[in-house]
Parts: structure tokens; sequence; C-alpha cells
């Protein structure tokens, strides 16, 4: 697997995940997590649907 398909799948996974922090009441991590995500859609050009995070 390439690194351009595991970030998409790193994105994928990791956004999945999102909602289920924010579920949890552990919005610092999941702060850090979106920041995350973006770094790696920026690093590998993949583009992102808008959020709905708050």
């Amino acid at each position: 697997m390439n690194k351009d398909a595991i970030a998409k799948s790193l994105v994928a996974d990791l956004e999945s995940r999102l909602g289920e922090i924010e579920a949890i009441g552990a919005l610092v991590a999941a702060a850090h997590l979106e920041t995350a995500i973006e770094a790696l859609c920026r690093e590998f050009d993949i583009p992102r649907k808008a959020s709905n995070t708050d």
C-alpha cells in the first residue's frame, strides 16, 4: 500500500472516531484529533468534506 492510500485510510478511520470522542466529552482530545486529520489532509492533498463538529 502506498503512502497516499495509507493516509486516506487513516483519515477515514480517524474521522469515524471523532464523533465517538466528542460523545464521551473528551473535547480536548477531539480538537487534537481534528488537527491531526487536517494536517494529514493538507500533507497528502486529501479533499475533506465539511466537518460536523462545533
